[in-house]
């Protein structure tokens, strides 16, 4: 739709009078006698980015952040006051401003019908669409740019560029032109930037045939098109930070958006005489509750009018869409900026007092320095850990950093007031046995007295050590754990496992053996919101990758939610993951390169004291098809499973782990499983081809030769034939 509501009210209804045609969009306005509009956008964007309590995970928006970029809406006694509240940055498109911005802000004009005679070619629509997809991909680059000016050099939140308070009021959104991002505030840039991408984003669906149906009872035609009706969502409207021409496999031949003029109707006229109109096609009026569900469609929408579950679809598909943006958005500050920049950028967008609230990272590093540590060669691993943790966050004020070190005591050897740990001599190497419980303990202690008023959600303990010795200080361990938990502090626990057997260990006839969390440990870490990883010795970028995935995941509770929809997998690092009823699912990704052989081997850790026995599937899927390229189903026997793959192809390699709910219908076991990459070279052993000697492979995984001469799915759906070991899966 194309109006404003920054102007007196009086005028604003005249001009609701004199130009009702203007309504070309989901609804901007609470105003459903005349312009039959109910705040759609308003609503679609609550729906997709409000929080179920008063704080941010990470990704949902708190109130007066989100008032921003949904705007808001006001009645009196149940009736709407016309005009009254606020755009917001999803509204503005439609603002007077001096004019709306045109058709390509809204994805109209690009119809197209294959019947002979229509006044508009294939190619013709495409360009269209084209347009509109070009002026959304500018209005993402808006918005990320503009996040530049929310953080201080040193990464901390600037206050002039995100407050929100009663003394500057709410944003003010305007077209470039108009727009000083020097002098305005930084929030408010980037809110309008992606506000306004996502009304293009929600219009294509109340817009377009995509997801809708035509009349049945009608013949095809330029006033009942065909209807597409598609579950799946157009990634050319989410992935805004593409460039270049849409790929042509991506639009469907008889997808149509509707022609847009000011007389508006159903048949077209004027330069929609003949043509699919907007008001023909469109899907932008009904009631939209916040719990989701809906009231009445329309009125004047003949789409819903003919098929009245088409407005629902084209709401679902908004508010599914508005997310994937915002995740692709996500995605891009931390392309841009690194990912401890990105997530303060991100951090000071949902918070409302991000100042306060999008801490200066409060961090303990916990290095084991005991015998025990020293023997294993894990000492020098939690050195390279720290220094990687280190060159990544903001020491100068921004972060607080600390080092404690354990053996059978404990101690700060780097505190909060001076320079983090730098040298390898800062680490002392005493005959003595490791107390996870006791470093646990201090780090958490320190963080606390980072943030002794507000350090929940704000800190994070990292501990590196080379495992569990003594039963003994086990029960302490986990007490601490608990701990943690409690208090909104997360722990990351990188468990250091043996560097490869040497000549010299074997003339000792020493063993290679895993680095022991001891009973238990597992899912606590996992349930204080970190990550909890084997670390290969085998790789030397085992530290850095390490250090990688912890900041990825969140250092801290305001830094994100934890585990994302896809973990992303390094050579040497084997991850662990819990598959429960509230996170049934879980995938770990590859980018593999041409070539390259892909092992994931997968643990169920049951018989190591972690977690509980259950089944689940394996699936590992590929960006290049469709389908699945293999699937297999287990039950918890301890044993490591391999899927073992040779692209052909650069891919994107996901494996999928699933709880097996048709085996434990209504199990609340929560199944511990670690993840472990392996890649080699895929034409024999290289430097790239060596075994990490972590996780499955040091325990004794049994793998087959898997490699493939092209990607094709799998048809095998379900257990291999007896002739297969169950400890591998070929890919054929």
């Amino acid at each position: 739709m194309r109006i404003h509501l920054g102007m007196p009210t009086c005028f604003r209804y005249l001009s609701f009078l004199a130009f009702p045609a203007l309504v070309a969009a989901f609804g901007t306005v609470n105003e459903p006698i005349i312009l039959g509009q109910h705040n759609e956008h308003e609503m679609v964007t609550r729906l997709a980015f409000q929080c179920p309590g008063p704080k941010s995970d990470g990704i949902c928006f708190e109130p007066r952040s989100l008032d921003q970029l949904a705007g808001y809406h006001m009645d009196f006694m149940g009736i709407p006051i016309i005009g009254g509240g606020f755009n917001g940055a999803v509204g503005s498109p439609d603002t007077l401003d001096p004019i709306p911005e045109g058709p390509e802000a809204h994805c109209d004009d690009a119809d197209f019908i294959d019947i002979p005679g229509y006044p508009q070619n294939r190619s013709a629509a495409t360009a269209a669409l084209q347009r509109c997809i070009d002026h959304l991909r500018a209005r993402f680059h808006q918005a990320w740019v503009s996040a530049e000016q929310l953080l201080t050099i040193e990464g901390a939140v600037r206050s002039d560029m995100v407050d929100l308070s009663s003394t500057f009021g709410n944003c003010l959104f305007a077209f470039p032109s108009l727009q000083n991002h020097q002098s305005g505030r930084a929030k408010c840039n980037v809110i309008e930037g992606f506000g306004r991408a996502l009304h293009g984003v929600q219009d294509f669906y109340a817009h377009s045939n995509w997801v809708d149906k035509a009349d049945p009872s009608q013949p095809i035609s330029d006033i009942n098109p065909p209807g597409l009706g598609r579950t799946d969502r157009a990634p050319f409207v989410v992935d805004l930070g593409a460039t270049g021409p849409i790929p042509p496999d991506q639009i469907p031949h008889n997808l149509s958006t509707g022609c847009f003029v000011l007389s508006d109707k159903t048949p077209g006229e004027g330069d929609c005489a003949g043509r699919v109109t907007h008001h023909t096609l469109t899907k932008d009026h009904g009631i939209i509750h916040l719990n989701g569900t809906f009231g009445a469609s329309g009125p004047d929408t003949p789409r819903t009018e003919a098929i009245d579950d088409n407005f629902q679809l084209a709401v679902k598909a908004a508010v599914e869409a508005s997310r994937d943006l915002w995740e692709n958005f996500r995605a891009e500050l931390r392309k841009q900026y690194g990912p401890v920049r990105g997530d303060m950028m991100i951090c000071s967008l949902v918070r409302d007092d991000p100042v306060n609230n999008c801490h200066n990272h409060a961090l303990a590093i916990a290095l084991d320095k005991s015998f025990t540590s020293t023997d294993r060669r894990a000492d020098d691993m939690g050195l390279a850990v720290a220094q990687a943790l280190t060159s990544k966050l903001q020491f100068d004020g921004a972060d607080k950093i600390t080092v404690v070190e354990f053996d059978e005591t404990t101690e700060v050897t780097s505190p909060w007031t001076g320079p983090p740990v730098s040298k390898p001599d800062q680490i002392h190497i005493p005959d003595s046995q490791p107390n996870i419980g006791g470093g646990l303990a201090l780090g958490i202690d320190e963080v606390i007295k980072a943030f002794p008023d507000s350090y929940t959600d704000k800190g994070a303990v990292v501990l590196v050590t080379s495992g569990f010795t003594r039963h003994d200080w086990a029960g302490d361990t986990l007490l601490q754990l608990q701990r943690a938990h409690a208090k909104g502090i997360r722990v990351h626990y990188g468990c250091v496992n043996m560097p490869p057997i040497s000549e010299t260990d074997l003339l000792l006839r020493r063993e290679w053996s895993e680095c022991s969390p001891g009973d238990g440990v597992i899912p606590a870490v996992l349930k204080t919101g970190g990550v909890f990883a084997f670390i290969s010795q085998g790789n030397e970028n085992s530290a850095e990758d390490f250090a990688q995935l912890v900041l990825r995941h969140g250092l801290t509770a305001v830094d994100g939610a934890g585990e994302g929809e896809v973990i992303p997998m390094s050579h040497g690092i084997t991850v662990a993951s819990i598959l429960s009823p509230s996170h049934p699912v879980r995938r770990f990704s590859y980018p593999a390169r041409v070539g390259e052989e892909v092992n994931f081997t997968v643990q169920d850790r049951f018989h190591d004291g972690q977690g509980l026995s259950g089944c689940y599937k394996l699936k590992l899927d590929a960006n290049t098809t469709q389908a699945d390229v293999a699937t297999y189903s287990r039950c918890s026997d301890g044993e490591p499973f391999t899927f073992s793959f040779t692209a052909t192809l650069p891919m994107e390699l996901v494996l999928v782990a699933e709880r097996d709910d048709n085996v434990e219908a209504g199990s609340e076991k929560e199944i511990v499983l670690t993840v472990e990459l392996q890649t080699g070279n895929g034409e024999g052993e290289g430097e790239d081809g060596e075994h990490s000697g972590g996780g499955g492979s040091g325990s004794g995984a049994e793998t087959s030769s898997a490699s493939a001469s092209k990607l094709a799915p799998s048809t095998n759906t379900s257990r291999p034939s007896e002739s297969i070991d169950d400890r591998h899966f070929e890919i054929r």
